[in-house]
Order: C-alpha cells, then structure tokens, then sequence
C-alpha cells in the first residue's frame, strides 16, 4: 500500500517519512550529479539554517516512489524554486503524483512568510497545464512552456515586470560571501532575466555551470575558491562571483548593474 508523507528536513517527523529520505538520497545515482548532491545536501539538512525545504513523498515499502518539492532562501524578499517532481514511470497514471501535488497546495496555503515569487525550469506540456492551478505562467514572452514564473505576495503578473522591479538602480553594490540560501535568486531568477532579455551566452562562472554547482564544488573542499553574491545596497541579490584557488574573479550581473563593476567593494 502506497502512503503519502511531508518531509521538512530540520525538524522531528515520523519514521517513515524519514525512511524515504533515505531511500530518495539511495536512488539519485541516474541522475545529473550537481542535482543528486544537491538533493541529498537539502535532505540531510545541510541548507535548513538558511533555507526552507518543504518535500512530499509517496513510498511503498519503505521505498519513494514519487517526489515533489519547494523551497527558498529565509531571508527577506527571497524567491523560490518549485519542482522535482518524479514518479516512477511503472506507476504514472494511478494518480500519485496527482495526490502529492495537492498535498504540495496545501501546504503552500498554510505558509506565513511566502516568497515573491516561485520559479520552475519544466516545459513539458501536461506539467505547465498542472503547475498552472498555482498560478506557474511561461516566464518569456512568446514561449509557451518553460521556465515558468508564480506570483506571490502582489508581484507582477508578468515575469518582465517583475525584473524591472527587483532590478531596480541602486546606489552601490557589494560582494558578500555566497550562501545557499540565495541559489534561487541566482540560479532561476537571473538566469531566466537573462533568457527574457535574449542573452543566451554562457551563465557559468570559473568552469562551474551554476552557483549551485560552485557552491558544493565550495562545501566539499573550502580550498577550491571563494563563491559570493553580489549584492545590492538593498539586500537584493544582483548577481554572482567566484575566484578560484590562485586565480582571478569572474563576475556576472544583471545588465542594469554592469556599469557597477569596477566600484564593486
């Protein structure tokens, strides 16, 4: 019999909850490597000092069948990222990953400190119709499937709205060493500000495809560099550093900010 659980990784739950955890950390081998340590490093609690992490899982004997997830920084005007949504394919169309979604739904209902906005990279046609019961819309213009963009807390309705507002000018901006809890501003949010404007070039900075990829490059051997976030005199995340071992730093920013880099402190 297939049971259907809430996982928050920095808090008590019941042991089956726990016990697919486990057994989704076991069973990421297939999948890209940056994604799987990720998954596991967010399970095992690693990011809960400055991140929420909500996951919901279907199992059957002790193994999870199915997944979803949400998340985002705990800091102020934060963003989102929504997703990882899998079941295994032997038991799609039993309604499953129906039964996850709408658990996922609620438990966003009950949220008391939602973020701007969520984010998510799906395209596929089914996916987009689901998603779009939570408000999921094509972030750019003419496309008609991802990346995706939700509104909360009386954002824009439109994804290039919402970047004119966040990018806002600012006075000056600074580096500030670069957390987890800002993945989702860096790795969704710029990159997908990026796309909207039409700048396809290369996001990775140093040979890392991602901040989260330089991030755990980071926690796994401290020596490997120094990873930052450019910041705003705001708080808002502009953009993304990192300065490998011996070697100099590589800066990407939102456009409205370039003009900063040579003051950056």
């Amino acid at each position: 019999m297939i049971g259907f659980y809430g996982f928050v990784p920095e808090e008590e739950c019941c042991a089956e909850a726990a016990e697919l955890a486990a057994s989704l950390s076991q069973q990421l081998a297939g999948e890209p490597a940056s994604h799987a340590r990720m998954i596991r490093f967010r399970l095992a609690g690693g990011a809960a000092a400055e991140c929420v992490d909500r996951y919901f899982f279907a199992g059957e004997g002790g193994r999870c069948v199915s997944r979803i997830w949400y998340g985002w920084g705990r800091h102020a005007e934060a963003v989102g990222n929504f997703g990882n949504f899998k079941t295994e394919e032997a038991l799609r169309g039993q309604g499953i990953g129906r039964r996850l979604f709408d658990m996922l739904k609620e438990s966003l209902k009950r949220e008391s400190d939602l973020p701007l906005a969520l984010f998510c990279t799906s395209s596929k046609p089914h996916l987009v119709r689901l998603y779009g019961e939570i408000g999921f819309r094509p972030a750019i213009t003419g496309s008609e499937g991802g990346p995706l963009y939700a509104p909360l807390c009386g954002s824009p309705e439109r994804f290039s709205d919402f970047c004119r507002r966040y990018y806002a000018p600012a006075f000056r901006l600074r580096f500030e060493q670069g957390g987890i809890g800002f993945r989702h501003e860096v790795d969704c949010l710029l990159r997908f500000a990026l796309l909207e404007l039409g700048e396809n070039a290369e996001f990775g900075l140093c040979g890392y495809a991602s901040y989260e990829a330089a991030f755990l490059a980071v926690a796994a051997d401290p020596s490997a560099g120094r990873l930052e976030r450019v910041a705003t005199d705001s708080g808002r995340t502009a953009g993304w550093a990192f300065t490998p071992r011996g070697g100099v730093r590589e800066v990407l920013v939102h456009p409205a900010f370039r003009s900063f880099l040579p003051t950056i402190s």
